[in-house]
């Protein structure tokens, strides 16, 4: 989509940015987690951080956990997978994804974790 505006001249408008674009290329902060009915609060505090790099597909975490990362995106679910040492360590469904807020979930042992991160720009 173009939008033009007089004799100013024309600006390509984006519309669409893929999840990795939101994603990537960011230091992401917890600042909130649910483990069942538990609410853990992190806001303003030092705590778990992660930083995706697109152009070598890296993951690195506070952890010390350093690998590579994959995102598969469906039109109903957004998907973030995380290797290290040649094995999966995490999947989440990304159930919001925003510039910089973003809202993962995944399930162990058959108790729902929903973790709530920040960019803290």
């Amino acid at each position: 989509m173009l939008l033009c505006v007089g004799a100013i001249g024309c600006q390509k408008e984006t519309t669409y940015t893929t999840a990795e674009d939101k994603l990537a290329n960011k230091v992401w902060h917890l600042e909130k987690k649910t483990v069942g009915q538990q609410v853990f609060t992190y806001r303003g505090v030092s705590t778990f951080s992660f930083r995706l790099t697109s152009s070598n597909q890296s993951y690195g975490d506070s952890d010390g956990i350093a690998g590579s990362y994959s995102i598969t995106e469906q039109p109903s679910l957004i998907a973030l997978n995380i290797t290290a040492g040649n094995r999966q360590i995490e999947a989440y469904k990304i159930t919001l994804l925003e510039k910089e807020y973003a809202i993962l979930e995944h399930t162990k042992n058959n108790v729902l974790n929903t973790f709530y991160f920040a960019t803290r720009r």
